[in-house]
């Protein structure tokens, strides 16, 4: 078999980082979503579709912040890292504090379109080594 050329491989490499970090906001997003928000503590039933929003919140979490160590090992810039495990970090920080309230929500706001613009760059310099 042969082996593929480094910028292929490269090129294959971005696309799956790319697709990481989508994946993530994807997940915190639908988290988001189904959670909802309350004024108070919701009902029972309620509750339990909470906790089911914070399951995936937590994995769309888990998954920002892999990408954000996967950007480092790549060589990315440091802002782009930063960018990238921003949502892992003030999401997941906002969904253990307080569970019901709009804090998520609003760290999402802060947190995505600088998750984007990290994407953003990668894509500008498409793909290569970022470090000088």
């Amino acid at each position: 078999m042969k082996a593929m050329p480094l910028p292929r491989r490269r090129k294959a490499g971005t696309i799956a980082w790319i697709l990481l970090v989508l994946a993530s906001m994807v997940l915190i997003g639908y988290g988001i979503w189904r959670a909802g928000w309350h004024i108070g503590l919701p009902a029972q039933g309620e509750q339990e579709e909470v906790w089911v929003g914070r399951a995936y919140i937590f994995a769309g979490c888990a998954l920002s912040l892999a990408a954000a160590v996967w950007s480092g090992a790549r060589d990315n810039r440091a802002w782009v890292t930063a960018c990238v495990g921003l949502p892992g970090i003030l999401v997941g920080w906002a969904t253990m504090d307080s569970p019901y309230d709009l804090k998520r929500h609003l760290a999402a706001v802060v947190a995505f379109p600088m998750a984007l613009a990290g994407i953003a760059e990668v894509i500008r310099v498409r793909g290569r080594r970022q470090r000088d």
